[in-house]
C-alpha cells in the first residue's frame, strides 16, 4: 500500500490517493481522499487481464475513425437556433453587449458580461470535418456530461451539440468558470 499526492483541476478538494496492491503487485483498490483523509472515490479491482488479446489493426487510427463516424441523415446547420445564455452568472455581473456575427460557415454570438466578476462568452456553430483532423488545443482536459472540454488558467473551451464554446475572464479562479460552463452546459441535456 502507498500514498500519493494528486492534483485534480475539477476538484481541488481531492488531495491524496491511496493505493492497495496485492503481494503479485496486482491492482486491488484506489481511495482517493480529501485534505481530512476521508475517502471521496474508491475504485475497487476484481479482475486484471494481463494477457488481453486485440485485433492486429485495434489500434489503427483509420479503423478508429472509421468505427467513430456517426451518420444521421440529417443537413448540417450552419445558424445558431438559439442563444444558450448561463445559468449561473456571478453576484454582481450581468450582460451588458451582444453581438452576433456572420462566419463562413456560420454563426458566432459575443457575449460581454461586466460587474464585480466580468467574463466574456463565445458561442459558435461547430464545423463538421470530413476528414479526421488534429485541431491544436491548448490546457488541461475537463470533463463534462456529453464532452471534454480544456481549460487553462483565465479560459475554458469546449464543442457540445454542434455548438463551439470558448469562456475567459481575467478575475475568474478556474472554479468560477467551471460553474458557469456547467450551468451552460447541462441546458442540453435538460431538453
Amino acid at each position: 500500500m502507498f500514498t500519493t499526492n494528486v492534483n485534480y483541476p475539477n476538484n481541488r478538494k481531492l488531495v491524496k490517493q491511496k493505493i492497495t496492491m496485492d503481494k503479485n503487485l496486482n491492482l486491488q483498490t484506489v481511495e482517493v481522499m480529501d485534505e481530512n483523509d476521508i475517502p471521496q472515490m474508491k475504485m475497487n479491482f476484481k479482475n486484471i487481464d494481463l494477457k488481453a488479446k486485440f485485433d492486429n489493426n485495434h489500434f489503427e487510427l483509420d479503423e478508429i475513425m472509421k468505427s467513430a463516424v456517426i451518420e444521421d441523415g440529417t443537413e448540417e446547420t450552419t445558424a445558431l437556433d438559439d442563444i444558450i445564455y448561463p445559468l449561473y452568472i456571478p453576484s454582481g455581473t450581468k450582460l451588458t453587449n451582444q453581438d452576433k456575427v456572420e462566419k463562413t460557415n456560420g454563426e458566432r454570438v459575443i457575449m460581454s458580461f461586466d460587474g464585480e466578476k466580468p467574463f466574456l462568452l463565445v458561442e459558435e456553430t461547430a464545423n463538421k470535418e470530413d476528414e479526421f483532423t488534429v485541431i491544436p488545443t491548448y490546457g488541461e482536459p475537463y470533463m463534462f456530461v456529453d464532452t471534454v472540454g480544456a481549460m487553462t488558467d483565465n479560459s475554458l473551451t469546449w464543442t457540445s451539440n454542434g455548438i463551439e464554446y470558448y469562456l475567459v475572464s481575467d478575475v475568474m479562479s478556474q472554479i468560477e468558470l467551471m460553474e458557469i460552463a456547467q450551468s451552460i452546459n447541462l441546458l442540453p441535456t435538460m431538453k
